[in-house]
């Protein structure tokens, strides 16, 4: 039974002030960024932020979209708590771009639409979700924020394949700068989906790629399970519980046409002119693909290693060239972050952002190992050790490393061997696997500071 999805994604973009108001979009106490535009006082003007607009060209560039050159902005009216003026200022009939894709894998998604909206207030369930909290209270900070819907047509059919695509997505929009990605609820997607012949369900604001990956495999495993007992599947809209991984009905689904919608008779029609879309074009960055082709011929890195160090999160890749600009050995760079750093990074739930690594201390520790005063066994701890606390690893060195010459490491092998007799006999009697257990027990000793081949070595010297 084939699966149908599509997503429409809402995108914060990263502009100083709101979308119709000079209020900041920074994080701040509840109800302080606000102002009698954005809360929708009578009598109070919007104006449009240009900045919002051009982030919104950019994005539509880069989806291969077709920009509407005239487009204006409507009221799309609906009675919730945290919309402040009882209606959304939006885009429903001429939205800022159409007709885009973007390639995933050997697919191609097709980009329905994308447009400017502000983004609502803020909820804050207390003592439960949204389905069984005690009470409710109001931020309306986030109020006139401007968002950036990206909207698909239902060409997905796995949610895996909508897990890609997200993450693509994420990459291009924060190579573009438009976005920050660390903000809460930066990027929140609600995805569309039935199986063939069904009515269509929609899952409402998932925040986090897994969350949605999850939200749509359930969704599809509980149609089925209707359709096998022969109980129709209606339209509805449906909440992810990220707890308990499972979608909760929340209300019937509305229809477009429920929204009354109307032009905004406080804001002008917008013409976006060939010269303005130039501009734009000049100032556009690389995006990620063209830096993976750029990272494998500049830095003779295999692809695979360099789409994950630029898909994953683009400041890992600011950080990779950071570090190749003090450190002559890019493959070796992108072993050790890859390979270690990453995973220390993940272990402590933390991007290279919001870690104090840095490319110079980073490169400190290839140096250390380089230079023969630390192993490589070694450095794979110090380097959580640097994660975990910040303190450099030229630090971390001076302050732990006992450096042992021969005679010293002759001495601990010595002491090995003599309470570890069992498994020495064991050696001896053919049983090689004892020899690794006798390294294993020396670095211990040596606070995995000693060379296991030099250990090696005189182990079977002295047995």
């Amino acid at each position: 039974m084939r699966v149908i999805i599509g997503l429409e994604i809402h995108c914060q973009l990263a502009t100083e002030s709101k979308l119709f108001c000079k209020d900041s979009t920074l994080p701040a106490e509840p109800n302080t960024n606000v102002c009698p535009i954005c809360l929708g006082f009578p009598g109070y003007k919007p104006k449009v932020n240009k900045k919002a607009i051009d982030y919104g060209i950019m994005v539509a560039l880069a989806l291969n979209c077709k920009i509407n050159k005239s487009m204006f902005f409507s009221r799309k009216s609906y009675f919730y708590p945290d919309m402040p003026k009882n209606y959304q200022i939006t885009q429903y009939e001429i939205p800022l771009a159409i007709d885009g894709f973007l390639e995933v894998g050997d697919s191609k998604i097709r980009i329905k639409r994308i447009h400017l909206e502000e983004d609502p207030g803020k909820l804050v369930h207390v003592g439960g979700d949204i389905t069984s909290a005690k009470y409710v209270l109001v931020d309306y900070n986030r109020a006139g924020v401007p968002l950036l819907e990206i909207v698909t047509e239902p060409d997905f059919t796995s949610p895996k394949q909508v897990r890609e695509f997200l993450e693509k997505l994420s990459s291009i929009l924060e190579h573009l700068g438009v976005y920050d990605s660390s903000r809460e609820a930066s990027l929140r997607v609600d995805a569309n989906i039935s199986l063939e012949g069904g009515e269509r369900i929609e899952i409402k604001n998932i925040s986090g790629f897994a969350d949605v990956e999850k939200a749509l495999s359930y969704e599809i495993v509980r149609q089925k399970g209707l359709l096998r007992m022969n109980v129709k599947v209606e339209r509805e809209t449906r909440h992810y519980d990220a707890e308990r991984k499972i979608t909760k009905s929340l209300r019937k689904k509305e229809y477009e046409e429920d929204y009354g919608y109307i032009f905004d008779p406080d804001l002008p029609k917008i013409e976006i002119t060939d010269s303005w879309i130039e501009q734009i074009k000049e100032k556009m960055p690389e995006l990620p693909d063209e830096r993976v082709k750029r990272f494998v011929k500049v830095y003779s890195l295999p692809e695979i290693q360099a789409r994950v160090l630029i898909y994953t999160d683009k400041y890992l890749a600011d950080f990779f060239e950071e570090c190749c600009k003090i450190y002559e050995n890019p493959l070796e760079v992108s072993k050790w972050i890859i390979t270690y750093l990453l995973k220390s990074l993940n272990w402590h739930h933390m991007s290279i952002r919001q870690s104090s690594i840095k490319p110079k201390e980073f490169v400190e520790l290839l140096e250390l190992i380089d230079n023969g005063i630390i192993t490589e066994r070694y450095a794979k701890e110090l380097i959580k050790e640097y994660v975990d606390t910040g303190i450099s690893p030229k630090k971390i060195v001076e302050k732990k490393l006992i450096r042992l010459d021969d005679f010293q490491l002759e001495k601990i092998v010595e002491e090995v061997i003599r309470e570890n007799s069992e498994a020495v006999e064991d050696f001896k009697r053919g049983e090689t696997k004892a020899i690794e257990f006798l390294i294993g027990r020396v670095l211990i000793k040596t606070n995995k500071q000693a060379d296991p081949k030099r250990i090696r070595e005189i182990l079977l010297k002295k047995i």
